[in-house]
């Protein structure tokens, strides 16, 4: 996990990243500079619950949801579901981004982060 964290972090603007259940339990978590994302597990689980709320009444599961903070967007996205994997096993990635002219280019990272999550 801790490789995973690290490549998140290598992307140009991505300053925290955070694996997390979910239930919120924390898998890993990095930071570049604080505030990281280590104390917010369960936080970042009840966003992704009321974002895939908000999904299902729209017509469609969640893919990815990003939310605007003072401090900076944070991307959350769940991974795709790794093969062997109870059904009910979800992960997803976090990633506290510097700014949001940095949000295309952590988005175009994602896949492959993505794929890293699930494999982990």
């Amino acid at each position: 996990m801790r490789a995973l964290l690290n490549e998140a972090l290598a992307v140009p603007g991505v300053v925290a990243a955070a694996v997390v259940s979910g239930d919120g339990e924390l898998l890993g978590a990095a930071q570049h500079e604080p505030p990281g994302l280590s104390e917010a597990g369960s936080l970042l689980a009840a966003a992704l619950a009321a974002s895939g709320v908000l999904a299902e009444s729209l017509g469609g599961g969640l893919g990815q949801a990003v939310l605007e903070y003072r401090s900076g967007p944070l991307v959350l996205a769940v991974a795709p579901h790794a093969e062997g994997a109870p059904s009910g096993d979800v992960r997803v990635l976090a990633l506290r981004l510097r700014t949001l002219a940095d949000l295309g280019r952590a988005r175009f990272e994602l896949p492959r982060l993505l794929s890293g999550v699930a494999a982990a």
